[in-house]
């Protein structure tokens, strides 16, 4: 009975119709819609990504930056000048993404605070120079080219499903956002994710207890990791050209601004920042230069008014609501 309540929820309907709309939605709005859903897409694993390790952990990172511009270009070497096939390319890059993170992690998560925002930052920093630099590697300025899409998925029937089309692409990166969406609300609602949760309270009374912080933490920091190594890999693939402005650490920034507009720390709240941070510029169709400018002003509104984020906000006025009814009502 139990388990039936929980999937005829309101959460998990309200889930359903958001899966059926994406789902349903680009094949009747235009190209450049379904090219904008792409990066709202791809923007949003990075915000799952940062959600984990900001939002739940508590470790606030100017770096993931970096870890999108490892996955990508990762996946962009092996594949363009190794000639590597998309699925071994796509493991290898991510899980090289993982150990880059790991042996960043065990130094910086000893720092806390302003100390550690400040290493991922510089990390970022590094990260971009030697990608710029690094002119025989990585291309420099000019960035890398002709990397591939996914390989056909053979199907029953002798069927092909290919990935040549934008139509194709959207599906094919929305499979992984709802793949990762599942795994991150799995994480969090397991006794690991308990951990993380506990460490973003308070450290030390969560160490006190004999969870040893520090494991826990760097297990949080490499997960996030990985996950935007992903992002990076589908944005390489999608836009089959990378150039070093992805390994900008603004582009760290953008994510955590997505992040608080929607509402760290909730599973709706990566979803729904960036769309808003992405889609509302784009609907007052504003010069590029101002779109920073308009998310900035977004941003400060929302610290000032709302700092829980949109969907914290309503979950908080959801909660008095309900406490208010079985005030009136009465215990049932």
């Amino acid at each position: 009975m139990e388990t039936i309540r929980t999937l005829f929820s309101p959460k998990a309907v309200a889930w359903v119709l958001v899966l059926i709309v994406a789902i349903v939605v680009p094949p009747i709005v235009g190209g450049y819609v379904t090219s904008m859903l792409i990066l709202i897409a791809i923007w949003t694993i990075m915000c799952f990504s940062m959600n984990l390790i900001f939002g739940y952990t508590g470790q606030l990172s100017l770096g993931h930056a970096a870890f999108l511009g490892i996955g990508a270009y990762a996946f962009s070497l092996i594949t363009v000048k190794l000639h590597v096939g998309f699925w071994p390319a796509f493991f290898i890059a991510i899980a090289f993404t993982g150990v880059v993170a790991f042996l960043v992690g065990i130094p910086a998560l000893k720092l806390r605070g302003p100390y550690f925002i400040l290493v991922t930052l510089g990390f970022a920093v590094i990260v971009g120079v030697i990608v710029l630099g690094w002119i025989d590697l990585t291309g420099g300025a000019n960035g890398l080219f002709g990397i591939p899409r996914p390989n056909p998925i053979p199907l029953p029937g002798g069927a092909t499903l290919r990935f040549d089309s934008l139509l194709s692409m959207y599906y094919f990166i929305l499979f992984f956002v709802v793949l990762i969406g599942v795994f991150c609300h799995r994480l969090v609602h397991s006794l690991i994710g308990k951990r993380f949760i506990a460490i973003s309270y308070n450290e030390n009374l969560t160490e006190s207890l004999g969870i040893i912080t520090m494991s826990q933490k760097l297990l949080s920091f490499t997960i996030s990791a990985i996950l935007a190594g992903i992002a990076g890999v589908l944005y390489a693939t999608y836009n089959a050209v990378i150039s070093p402005e992805l390994t900008h650490f603004a582009r760290g920034m953008d994510v955590v601004a997505y992040l608080i507009v929607g509402g760290a720390g909730t599973m709706a709240g990566p979803i729904v920042g960036t769309m808003v941070l992405m889609a509302v510029p784009e609907v007052l169709q504003v010069l590029p230069y101002l779109k920073t400018l308009i998310n900035g002003i977004i941003l400060m509104l929302f610290i000032l008014f709302l700092p829980n984020g949109i969907i914290g906000w309503f979950n908080t006025n959801l909660g008095r609501r309900l406490m208010s009814r079985r005030a009136v009502n009465g215990p049932a």
